[in-house]
């Protein structure tokens, strides 16, 4: 069960991902990603579906859809209260994926912008 827990949440995670809501902060922007993402996503949830461990009779449906249910729940927690931390992973793959290497938290803060206090001031 619990790899059926856990099979479910990352294939609910990349469908979350490649939703309009969250695409800005997993970083997807092509729609040929988010196709990738959601038929991924499905992918996991069919081998979530296809492992939870008995034949195919009606348990197996109810202990697929229970670790859904689990995970569902999990994942809905997590994103609502830190979106851009859940997706983190995501983002780091395909950075590295396109072959840019991701820019850590600390070198952004690092270098600081400039901008002028003309530029901020807003016309006060």
């Amino acid at each position: 069960m619990p790899d059926a827990i856990l099979l479910s949440f990352l294939g609910l995670w990349l469908m979350a991902a490649a939703s309009h809501k969250h695409c800005r902060e997993a970083g997807v922007c092509d729609p040929r990603a988010k196709r990738a993402l959601r038929f991924l996503g499905s992918l996991a949830l069919v081998l979530a579906f296809t492992t939870c461990g008995t034949e195919l009779t009606g348990e197996r449906v109810v202990r697929a859809l229970g670790a859904a249910s689990v995970a569902g729940v999990a994942l809905v927690l997590l994103l609502s209260f830190r979106p851009a931390l859940a997706f983190a992973p995501l983002r780091r793959a395909l950075a590295l994926s396109r072959g840019r290497t991701p820019t850590s938290p600390s070198a952004a803060r690092a270098v600081p912008a400039r901008v002028s206090p003309a530029a901020n001031s807003r016309g006060r």
